[in-house]
């Protein structure tokens, strides 16, 4: 292999392990053809113009292509830290995102090839015991593990229960699984979804006997050498943040970048199945080697069976008319992205005539994206660490994605400099965003503050504690591990406002709709987005007692935990980043 170094740095030899680390900040070639040495040496170029568009604020970013076994580029740009202007380099780590769920199938992949009595079509209560139930009776006897993976299950995703964070074991989220709501039929509509995901998690540890965080580096990062890649959760208990970038958010293009705390991946502790896997450019290179070399290693040894592997890359579930995750319209100058279904863990789609396996992350500031390229054995990872906006991260990915997957396919590029900057422009105009009317605050509540008082629970979603300050004579709330702030009227009697405070203070306020029964405060209700139901917590609840009104057979859609209280009509918008940004995913 010749490495052609941009900003090498010599290398350090460590006495006490007699290891050598290579502090990289690099471009690597492969021993290719002058013709791709050239294409790949202009992607530098691109990728750096394209990290000073002034419509692209980016703060730092990492690369990695491969190509017939071989890493054929990986490097760094921008910093990872703007405090303290570190640079990025292919040995900065990022969280992946929902990345992650590749992992997750990849992980049950070798699982279930050793395993004669266990399939991707197994009953799930075959696996988790009989006391596993869904809501509804069909859902319980027919749900299997493909479902879960391929997102066929019709499930609320209960976003805002996984954003304010779980304190919560993954054997207690499945038990918890029998209070989520139907928004589909089974396996009629793709409906994507977290938890089911961490589920899937659980039933890997419930099959192979260990914990999913050993499990997945004994059977995946292990084998491949992914020595660097660690999870969230573990980073934030070891404080271990060497070469770990810092995620940033901001509220508008042109506005300071402004970091995430720390605290606010706690909630990835539970959730590492669908979003916590942290990796860098190096490691992802060996991830996506691994993939299309059908499971196997560097050395050639199989890590997982290639036909087990291969299911999680074909289109278990086919879009319905019009469903794309890029916007595709007749004016583009090539078949950009097209995305076909979804397998297990992956969109599967084409770009430009060649089939494309892909996923994308997003989670507290990172965004990610893999696109892999089977018929040319290419790939190419990117990550970026902010600042947080849907659209301009999605552009960047996609722009970066659409030069490389030319450079693996051997075509003419269609972006150049200027494009890429205007990118979905000249050929589409992105429409802007709806926006929500939020009611006006109240300088008084309608009753007195100690009648909100108490501790609100859902089955599903956990407790929500109202509490009065006597110092400040303020009302607060909290909810999950890092949900807590104000409490304040509206000039609505019926509505309050949550204003989150700590980790969560840049949030808008969240509406909140207040019912009474017998004059007293009997439940509040959130909601997400449509076409999810109204999250309801209700007083005095408590998670641990049996649910007296335990839904019958049959019963889909009543309400989360209690299905008492709650209607239709009742139903109020959630303001949070959600309805522009796609947590996890």
């Amino acid at each position: 292999m010749k490495v052609l170094c941009l900003t090498c740095i010599s290398d350090m030899k460590v006495a006490m392990v007699g290891t050598i680390w290579w502090l990289l900040a690099c471009l690597v070639f492969t021993t290719a053809s002058p013709d791709l040495q050239q294409r790949l040496q202009d992607l530098d170029t691109f990728v750096q113009n394209l990290m000073k568009c002034q419509s692209r604020p980016v703060v730092g970013l990492t690369v990695s292509v491969v190509k017939d076994g071989q890493t054929i580029f990986s490097k760094g740009y921008g910093q990872r830290d703007l405090q303290t202007g570190q640079a990025v380099d292919n040995r900065t780590l990022f969280c992946v995102g929902s990345i992650s769920k590749s992992f997750t199938s990849a992980l049950l992949a070798s699982i279930l090839a050793e395993r004669e009595d266990v399939s991707w079509d197994t009953v799930l209560t075959d696996i988790l015991g009989p006391s596993f139930r869904f809501r509804d009776q069909f859902r319980t006897k027919e749900a299997t593990l493909r479902d879960l993976l391929a997102h066929k299950t019709g499930l609320e995703n209960l976003v805002f229960a996984v954003r304010m964070g779980q304190n919560i074991d993954r054997a207690e989220l499945g038990r918890r699984m029998q209070y989520y709501r139907q928004v589909f039929p089974l396996r009629t509509l793709f409906y994507y979804n977290n938890p089911v995901y961490t589920l899937a998690g659980h039933v890997a540890e419930k099959v192979a006997g260990k914990p999913y965080e050993t499990l997945l580096r004994e059977r995946v990062l292990r084998p491949l050498g992914m020595n660097d890649t660690v999870y969230m959760a573990e980073a934030l208990k070891d404080g271990n943040f060497s070469n770990f970038a810092q995620s940033y958010r901001t509220y508008n293009l042109t506005g300071p970048s402004k970091a995430f705390s720390r605290e606010e991946f706690r909630v990835l502790d539970l959730h590492l199945p669908a979003g916590g896997v942290v990796s860098n450019a190096l490691d992802m290179a060996r991830y996506m080697k691994f993939h299309l070399s059908g499971g196997r290693d560097a050395a050639g040894r199989a890590v997982v069976s290639e036909g087990t592997l291969r299911q999680t890359h074909t289109a278990d579930f086919l879009m319905p008319d019009g469903f794309t995750m890029d916007k595709v319209e007749p004016d583009w100058p090539v078949e950009v992205a097209m995305t076909q279904g979804y397998g297990m863990g992956w969109w599967i789609g084409t770009y430009r005539g060649y089939r494309r396996v892909q996923h994308s992350g997003s989670v507290e500031g990172f965004s990610s994206l893999l696109s892999l390229f089977p018929g040319v054995s290419g790939g190419v990872f990117t990550s970026a660490n902010g600042p947080s906006s849907p659209e301009v991260n999605r552009d960047v990915h996609q722009v970066i994605h659409s030069q490389v997957g030319d450079i693996l396919i051997g075509k003419h590029h269609w972006l150049n400099a200027t494009t890429a900057c205007t990118y979905p422009e000249p050929w589409w105009t992105r429409p802007e965003p709806n926006s929500t009317v939020l009611p006006e605050i109240s300088y008084n509540f309608p009753r007195d503050k100690r009648d909100y008082e108490g501790v609100y629970g859902n089955y599903a979603g956990g407790n929500v504690t109202i509490s009065l300050n006597k110092t400040d004579d303020k009302l607060y709330f909290s909810l999950g591990l890092i949900g807590r702030g104000l409490v304040l009227p509206t000039e609505s009697a019926d509505c309050i406002l949550l204003r989150c405070q700590g980790p969560l203070a840049y949030f808008p306020y969240i509406v909140t709709d207040v019912e009474e029964k017998d004059g007293k405060i009997f439940s509040f209700s959130l909601q997400i987005s449509p076409p999810e139901p109204p999250i309801v917590f209700e007083q005095g609840l408590k998670l641990t007692d049996p649910d007296p009104t335990e839904p019958k057979w049959g019963d889909c859609t009543g309400v989360s935990g209690s299905p008492r209280g709650a209607t239709w009509n009742n139903v109020i918008m959630i303001l949070l980043f959600f309805a522009s940004i796609s947590y996890l995913i």
